[in-house]
């Protein structure tokens, strides 16, 4: 069997998470709030804004950093984080943007280093045994149909840039430099002023907060074209659409050549133990320990199901039925490269049946398990419906905390508008606050209902499977798919009781026929409400 593997060794040789997904971009937001902040050199008619076509171009790295590496492509978002850096010091004046983005461009730099180092210690930790995919690679997919389509949609940006600058400049070469009085200034942002042939304009300025009613302003008119002399129109975004297009076009194409790059030679192999945890998911183990995780497309059916039906994993989550036996989990034969972030083929019986990639292993809950939570809960003591179950003063108490700290971020962005960070702070802020002031749980004759951060489910009794008590939370089994929810810690010990003791009470009426039903919370429209107070106020 192919099963050679230093299963500690490789999990030692990875790079830790936190190092790209919060070391690199928290860097990266503090590098762009630098950038922002930093003090920029007015726009005069004698030094005019004049927009930056190759600073547009940059604008695609400079925005796909911190996502690639939010995903997982740590080396393609270490690159374009170099890239960056070298492009803002080539095109951009500012030094505080200079310094901020060159020190994120070094700290890319080295982990990435550090990332190629890891793959190559992984890779030399997954064993020495090597295979040969059988027959030929498969088919080009539906990837390289989008890539050309994306290649496309940015030649048709980029000719629409040209298109476009070209009648502006067509405009300035025609028009007629004249003095316009700043008349209004409406809603922050828009400023509007009137030309000697009393022909109004609207302008929304860079620094509109400079401006007052009564001031003059240069600008350039002809016809009914009107634009700032300062200010020139600016349309590169154009470019910044079609380069990003074209980036993600080159994305795909390399991830196909990766793909079929697994049958042009001998690639690693481990024969591993698969574990479905989830819809097209698979979880790679190697004597007991966890290895890494998979997607696919679609469900290769390597498990047989557990429970033969719904009532017996009911049942079971009851305590009133053993578990039954696990059967061995399938085993799976991996190749290609053997590290975080790896293209990999699965093969069954010799024959590739998927490709995918290596993912790191994240805390899931596996529903329809042998291995069960806790401990089940039996019916005892009784209770008055309808009947709610409210939080603890400590959650109550956190939810004032979390008000203030929502508050307190509102106020601060209102004197600091470039520090968008605090808004997405406090729309966390206001989320979390909301749950704490709702109860956990509700009773009533016909079914529970059940507040969640985001939904609020509402579960008929007869769709209640049972309840499992771990520590001082409870978990819920319930639905037609056996879907769990593990509750806060409940003030109320006797709540799992309670819960069993309404459940066998609204039994007896056979209130069948009933589905789980779910709604948004009403968090999140109090989240949307606090979002538009950010924008409006």
């Amino acid at each position: 069997m192919i099963r050679v593997m230093d299963v500690q060794r490789w999990q030692a040789a990875a790079v830790p998470w936190w190092v790209t997904k919060a070391g690199l971009v928290g860097g990266w937001i503090v590098a762009f709030y630098f950038a922002l902040s930093a003090n920029e050199v007015p726009c005069t008619a004698a030094q005019p804004c004049v927009p930056d076509p190759l600073f547009a171009l940059a604008v695609v790295p400079l925005l796909a950093t911190p996502l690639l590496l939010l995903f997982g492509r740590v080396l393609t978002g270490c690159a374009m984080g170099i890239t960056f850096g070298v492009l803002d010091l080539a095109l951009d004046g500012s030094a505080a943007a200079n310094v901020a983005f060159s020190l994120h461009a070094g700290a890319c730099a080295i982990v990435a280093a550090w990332t190629l180092r890891s793959r190559a210690d992984q890779h030399a930790a997954a064993g020495a045994a090597i295979v040969s995919l059988p027959d030929m690679p498969p088919p080009r997919g539906v990837l390289r149909i989008v890539a050309v389509l994306l290649v496309i949609f940015g030649f048709l940006t980029f000719v629409q840039y040209d298109l476009t600058n070209g009648e502006i400049e067509q405009h300035v070469a025609n028009a007629s430099r004249v003095e316009a009085e700043v008349v209004d200034v409406k809603d922050t942002y828009d400023v509007w002023v009137e030309l000697p042939d009393k022909q109004r304009a609207k302008f929304q300025p860079l620094a509109p907060e400079t401006y007052q009613v009564g001031d003059t302003v240069p600008v350039l008119a002809d016809g009914r074209w009107v634009r700032m002399a300062n200010e020139p129109e600016d349309v590169t975004w154009w470019l910044t659409l079609g380069g990003a297009a074209v980036f993600l076009a080159i994305m795909l194409a390399a991830r196909e050549r990766r793909r079929r790059a697994l049958w042009t030679g001998p690639v690693k192999a481990i024969r591993l133990q698969a574990h479905t945890v989830g819809p097209r998911r698979i979880l790679l183990r190697h004597n007991k320990n966890n290895i890494a995780t998979i997607a696919t497309l679609a469900d290769l059916g390597l498990e047989e199901p557990l429970y033969h039906d719904t009532e017996q994993f009911g049942r079971v989550w009851r305590g009133e039925e053993d578990p039954p036996v696990q059967l061995d989990p399938a085993e799976i034969l991996v190749a290609g490269e053997w590290h975080h972030g790896g293209q990999v083929a699965l093969l069954v019986e010799g024959e590739v049946v998927a490709t995918s990639t290596l993912s790191r292993v994240r805390p899931r809950h596996t529903v329809h398990s042998a291995h069960l939570p806790g401990e089940p809960v039996t019916a005892g003591t009784s209770v008055d419906l309808p009947h709610a179950m409210w939080p603890g003063d400590r959650r109550r108490t956190e939810g004032v905390v979390l008000l203030l700290g929502a508050a307190g971020a509102l106020i601060a962005l209102k004197y600091y508008p470039d520090l968008i960070i605090l808004g997405l702070v406090g729309v966390q802020c206001v989320l979390s606050a909301v749950a704490r002031f709702q109860p956990l749980l509700r009773l009533d004759h016909r079914s529970i209902v059940l507040y969640t951060g985001i939904w609020t489910y509402r579960v008929p009794w007869a769709q209640l499977h049972g309840v499992r008590r771990s520590g001082p939370q409870l978990m819920l089994a319930f639905g037609p798919h056996g879907d769990v929810i593990t509750t806060p810690q409940l003030p109320d010990k006797q709540a799992g009781e309670k819960l069993m003791w309404a459940r066998a009470r609204s039994l007896i009426a056979d209130h069948s026929g009933e589905r789980v039903t779910r709604r948004l919370n009403v968090s999140v429209f109090i989240g949307l409400v606090y979002v538009g107070l950010l924008l409006f106020i």
